[in-house]
């Protein structure tokens, strides 16, 4: 999970996704490593929400970790709409960042990928650990270094996520 592929964060103080922005060096070694790669950006995973009612449902139909969960997605949202008073989205839900990009590894179908030339901003200026992808659309493009997630199914991932955490 990092980077922002296809939008961008709109916050001044952190231009680049945390991951990114955070480490902006050691994100762009990741990137020209060579290594076969797979980016699940902030734009992909603000697509996937738990809502209060998929809480509910943790917690009237799962286990013990299931009830822990349901407990922690509600204290979470109502972290989440405090911290952003601004952003009505985050009163009713919270993004699934890391589960998503966990997922994709073992569901790898949820998500849709394009091949892409991607790199990070790593100065300290106003752009630091912003994702610059070229979707290798136009002639002459580089070479792919990764595959970006594009697109996710999210009722199919909401599915898979909540069996898993009913399960435990």
């Amino acid at each position: 999970m990092g980077g922002v592929f296809q939008g961008q964060t709109n916050l001044a103080r952190m231009p680049g996704e945390y991951n990114f922005w955070v480490d902006a060096p050691a994100a762009r070694a990741v990137l020209r490593s060579g290594a076969p790669l797979r980016f699940v950006g902030l734009d992909v995973t603000q697509q996937v929400r738990l809502t209060r009612q998929h809480a509910a449902e943790m917690l009237s139909g799962g286990g013990r970790f299931g009830r822990y969960a349901g407990e922690m997605t509600l204290a979470w949202i109502d972290t989440t709409a405090k911290r952003y008073p601004g952003d009505p989205e985050a009163a009713r839900s919270c993004a699934m960042h890391d589960p998503l990009a966990a997922a994709a590894v073992s569901r790898p179908d949820l998500l849709t990928w394009a091949p892409a030339h991607a790199d990070v901003i790593t100065s300290d200026e106003v752009g630091r650990g912003v994702a610059v992808a070229d979707l290798l659309t136009s002639e002459g493009a580089p070479a792919a270094n990764a595959q970006i997630a594009t697109a996710v199914d999210v009722d199919a991932f909401l599915d898979y996520l909540l069996d898993r955490i009913r399960s435990i």
